[in-house]
């Protein structure tokens, strides 16, 4: 009798780890008839081994194997997979409620005591497939709330909020690994014009265009974040000022040669930075401080007139 749908069986991969190679060829044996792809271990390093490169759906995990209990090694598997859910179900003949319950505690998401009839086993990896599906689908849903609530709408980039709780985390980084990290601070020249010649929505175009022209400008492990209405700001880490200074005149003269265009507007417009950092001579008190640097940089910049860049100097 088949327990389990075409859908349900379609590109699922099962995993079962016994070191008793009788009962690993009947669980093996069961799960294949039903058209699962099925693979085996027979110890805690080769199961180890199978989750890292096979990606299992669902591990089917004895509890006793040799060098250590299928206890010890759900926690290893968890640790392995902490971005997608892996269903774990521990079968032995032991079914004392304190050993089920360790096993449970431990990570597991069922039990399934021996001897057992065929259609136990596979309701149970029924039920762990459709667990399985459930997780992931939380996990997606969580990492889309997490990037809403972190991300900048328009631009794509990350919101203050969240810069400056990721921003913190690396500045302290950077300081106790003695590397030196710079920051810049991006101010739109004359922007209330863009959008009193034109209109709000041709604005956002052009703040959508110059926050790619930072992507484009940035590495994956900088960061760069929308921070005002036509304010950006950037963290280079084990960057020093020299590079930071390089980055920023590299955006500045990108954003002064782009022509920002939407339907029957055009504009041409320039920005002013402001570049601050901290070396092995300046290690700074945290982001609070880096930040602050900036701004001052970008005053300077701003009043000695238009598409500028300024330093932060500290004597």
């Amino acid at each position: 009798m088949t327990i389990l749908s075409k859908t349900e069986t379609k590109g699922k991969r099962i995993l079962v780890v016994d070191d008793d190679k009788q009962s690993l060829d009947v669980v093996t044996e069961f799960v294949s008839k039903e058209g699962l792809a099925v693979t085996s271990a027979a110890d805690v390093e080769a199961a180890l081994h199978r989750v890292r490169a096979w990606k299992p759906h669902v591990v089917l995990l004895d509890m006793n194997l040799p060098g250590a209990t299928g206890i010890e090694l759900v926690g290893r598997i968890r640790q392995l997979s902490p971005d997608e859910y892996t269903a774990i179900v521990l079968i032995s003949g032991e079914i004392e409620e304190d050993f089920v319950l360790k096993g449970i505690d431990a990570g597991a998401d069922d039990y399934l005591g021996k001897p057992f009839r065929s259609v136990e086993l596979l309701s149970r990896i029924r039920a762990m497939l459709h667990l399985k599906e459930l997780q992931d689908s939380l996990r997606r849903s969580h990492h889309r709330i997490e990037e809403l609530t972190s991300t900048d709408e328009l631009t794509g980039l990350f919101n203050m909020k969240a810069m400056y709780r990721d921003a913190e985390n690396e500045v302290l980084r950077c300081k106790r690994f003695r590397k030196p990290i710079s920051g810049i601070l991006v101010n739109l020249d004359q922007f209330t014009t863009v959008n009193e010649n034109a209109d709000f929505l041709f604005g956002n175009v052009v703040l959508k265009e110059v926050g790619a022209i930072i992507k484009r400008a940035v590495r994956n492990m900088d960061y760069a974040a929308r921070v005002g209405a036509d304010e950006f700001f950037i963290l280079l880490p084990e960057t020093d000022l020299a590079g930071a200074e390089y980055v920023a005149n590299r955006i500045r003269e990108s954003i002064q040669t782009a022509e920002f265009k939407a339907d029957r507007y055009s504009a041409k417009i320039t920005a002013c930075l402001g570049v601050a950092g901290f070396s092995l001579e300046h290690t700074g008190t945290g982001m609070g401080e880096l930040y602050r640097n900036c701004n001052e940089s970008l005053r300077s910049a701003k009043v000695g007139g238009t598409n500028r860049t300024e330093i932060y100097s500290f004597v």
